[in-house]
């Protein structure tokens, strides 16, 4: 069976995995952030009473998809940190930066996701604006710092990722 195992470890191109793998989910987070939230808010579609509930669920698959990548960014940092395949930086700070990214879409799955729609649905008996309650603003600002966070991290091991496959 550890023969096996190790068949298997090697067949797979661990470099191109995390790689591709940090490429579509970092494409995929500046696509709903930059593209699709922003055209449902410009077609008025945030001010329909549905419109928690579809967003919900937009945002709830879209965390398990992050949650997929990240498992597979964390599995493939650790055994390329145990291969010796990063740089010295990279060496130290491979896992490390990976667990970032993972505690990052735990975070968005299980704890920003349902409170803001949480109080998205507790807000909407008392709004009828169609405006984003005043007490939503933490909680996106909090989204928004972890964007951030998770795009600086996720292009620096992207980047460690491709040169440690130029150097082998």
């Amino acid at each position: 069976m550890n023969r096996t195992a190790k068949l298997t470890v090697a067949m797979v191109d661990w470099p191109l995995l995390v790689m591709g793998s940090l490429a579509m989910w970092l494409t995929g987070s500046l696509v709903m952030d930059l593209l699709v939230v922003p055209s449902l808010s410009a077609a008025g579609m945030m001010a329909e009473p549905g419109f928690i509930s579809a967003g919900h669920l937009l945002f709830s698959v879209f965390n398990h998809i992050e949650l997929l990548f990240a498992g597979l960014v964390v599995s493939g940092c650790f055994l390329l940190h145990q291969q010796g395949f990063f740089s010295p930086a990279g060496q130290r700070f491979s896992g490390i930066l990976a667990i970032i990214l993972l505690a990052i879409a735990i975070v968005y799955t299980y704890i920003l996701t349902p409170a803001i729609t949480d109080l998205g649905f507790d807000m909407a008996s008392f709004t009828s604006t169609g405006e984003m309650p005043a007490a939503m603003m933490p909680l996106h600002w909090i989204y928004w710092g972890l964007e951030l966070v998770k795009l600086a991290v996720g292009l620096t091991l992207r980047r460690w990722s491709y040169q440690g496959a130029v150097r082998h």
